[in-house]
């Protein structure tokens, strides 16, 4: 019994270390605040406003923009830089884009990269509806 006991007491760190804490998350460096995006002759308007919600300024913002079908099949990939120079922390910056028209796309999913080509967490991504 004593054995036993011991045992148990040598061994209760290692199931108690197994509970170790998770990283937090990382928080979006980006926030879309609004989009709007609508289709008029062979045109689909992007109109929309994001905002650094990172801890450090962005250099040349740029979004991506993946339309999609009705099943999710994404039929075209547009790039628009948002910011030419830097956006700080808490500033927002507007866009306005006009692309070819493809009939099939009905939403759109947004992801940003910044100057340096690295990918950066987006806030509300969408889908948002193509009208």
């Amino acid at each position: 019994m004593r054995r036993a006991l011991v045992l148990l007491a040598a061994l209760a760190p290692l199931w108690c270390g197994g509970a170790q804490k998770r990283k937090a998350p990382r928080p979006p460096d980006v926030r879309v605040v609004e989009v709007s995006c609508h289709r008029s002759e062979r045109v689909i308007t992007v109109d929309g406003r994001v905002l650094n919600s990172g801890s450090r300024a962005l250099a040349k913002l740029t979004l991506i923009f993946h339309f999609r079908t009705t099943d999710g099949q994404v039929i075209t990939t547009q790039r628009g830089t948002v910011a030419e120079g830097l956006l700080s922390p808490g500033e927002e910056s507007e866009f306005n884009w006009q692309i070819k028209d493809h009939a099939r796309a009905v939403e759109v999913i947004i992801e940003a990269v910044d100057g340096s080509g690295r990918d950066l967490m987006v806030a509300r991504p969408g889908p948002y509806p193509v009208e």
